[in-house]
């Protein structure tokens, strides 16, 4: 069985990595496969490349410590 996507889409890209360049985005992807979790941050302005793509696997106890992070983040931004 292939992967299964849980988040696929191109997010903004900020400065200095988007090197000067309107709307650069990059896509990011939450994914299982063979009975584990990656992460995957894609290169700027590429989609569905693969190409100079970064990906990590993530553990239960670190893909919590993501989420709780994000959340908290969210909170904070509600400032």
């Amino acid at each position: 069985m292939g992967a299964l996507f849980q988040f696929d889409k191109m997010l903004p890209t900020p400065e200095p990595e988007a090197k000067g360049k309107l709307k650069s985005k990059r896509q990011v992807e939450v994914f299982t496969h063979g009975n584990k979790l990656f992460l995957r941050i894609g290169a700027v302005n590429s989609q569905n490349s693969g190409d100079n793509c970064y990906t990590v696997q993530l553990s239960r106890s670190d893909a919590n410590e993501l989420v709780s992070s994000i959340n908290a983040g969210i909170e904070y931004i509600k400032l």
